[in-house]
């Protein structure tokens, strides 16, 4: 075991997304909240979107003088067996956050603390319950506007390998299935998680197929560009046609509270700050084994329009600090027995997670 008794240490983050990118900046900024508040010296690298980079900063990092304590890397792409691999070569223990690795990449590089005895575990979201939970809203919400009349769904996920959009892709087709044929699905599309490639393929999709009237998203950004595309075709999302998504920018909270998104998930911003709790507690002596070295995370939470208000109230300015991630550590309270890392106790009217700072 790698445990000090040292109460400070440092951990790199190497982020797939751009500087810019709404929703690598709320989960970076997040952390750097967590480390603020867990007393960690973290330094965040992005990737800028290229997988071949992220391989490059592992490298990189592992050729350092002086090492962080800790890497911590996102299975974008299905680049990470690459950067454990640099890691545990380096001497690096490794975290793998966000996306976890798939069955196959599994195969190959075993479970870990095995053939990689540094790759200390995994957190990831439930994406495949994102998924079901925003399908099945959004196909509530039809029944319920559109009561009688015929639905026509259209399907824009993020890519065809990252594990978030492909098990978000599982949870969707999940919750259709229930709905037997009462929903035609027109479409599954890939829109890369950008907002304007979503509405490029939006504009020639809705006039293909005008008789859509629900779209399902995998994420915020591609439901902007979607929006764009319905205004552009004479049509108003939440009125003629609806929309869900999944993240947690401002603009994205923004539709739910204005009823301009008829369902929305969001919370998974949060896993690297609590994949710093997992690292902070592992570091003073409490091993997250228990739980297990690769855990899905139940991180999600449907927004309702009062929940999106008060993320509004509390985070539009992208300030988490007022987050006391202490109250979530094992070593920080000894009674605590097991992780809760659900997002929506963040936005109801509890206190107790508030920080004393």
């Amino acid at each position: 075991m790698l445990h000090t008794c040292s109460w400070a240490f440092s951990v790199a983050f190497i982020s797939p997304g751009r500087h810019d990118e709404a929703y690598w900046l709320s989960a970076t900024r997040a952390m750097q909240a967590a480390a603020t508040s867990l007393d960690i010296q973290l330094e965040v690298l992005y990737a800028e979107r290229n997988p071949l980079r992220m391989v490059q900063l592992a490298r990189d990092i592992g050729q350092r003088g002086r090492k962080p304590d800790f890497l911590m890397v996102v299975n974008e792409k299905q680049a990470a067996p690459a950067m454990l691999q640099l890691a545990d070569k380096a001497g690096i223990p490794v975290f793998i956050s966000f996306n976890d690795l798939t069955a196959n990449q599994l195969a190959e590089t075993g479970p870990p603390r095995t053939r990689y005895k540094l790759w200390l575990g995994s957190l990831a979201a439930d994406n495949e319950r994102a998924g079901e939970l925003t399908m099945q809203a959004l196909l509530n919400e039809a029944q319920r506007r559109f009561p009688g009349a015929s639905k026509h769904l259209l399907m824009m996920a993020g890519d065809s390998s990252t594990p978030a959009s492909t098990d978000r892709i599982r949870g969707a087709r999940k919750a259709l299935a229930k709905a037997g044929d009462q929903v035609e699905l027109t479409q599954l599309v890939y829109g890369e998680w950008e907002k304007q490639r979503a509405f490029e393929q939006g504009q020639w999709l809705l006039r293909r197929y005008p008789e859509i009237n629900l779209i399902w998203t995998a994420n915020d950004e591609m439901a902007f560009g979607l929006e764009d595309a319905l205004k552009r075709n004479g049509k108003d999302a939440g009125k003629q046609v609806l929309i869900s998504s999944i993240n947690n920018s401002p603009s994205a909270m923004q539709q739910r509270r204005d009823g301009k998104f008829a369902a929305l998930a969001a919370g998974h911003f949060m896993v690297g700050a609590w994949s710093l709790v997992m690292l902070y507690d592992y570091r003073h002596g409490k091993d997250f084994a228990g739980e297990g070295l690769r855990q899905n995370a139940p991180a999600f939470s449907l927004i309702s329009p009062d929940m999106a208000q008060r993320y509004l109230q509390r985070f539009a300015a992208g300030d988490f600090s007022g987050i006391d991630f202490k109250h979530f550590s094992k070593a920080a309270n000894p009674a605590l027995n097991r992780y809760s890392f659900a997002f929506g106790p963040l936005l109801n009217q509890e206190s107790t997670w508030l920080s004393a700072r």
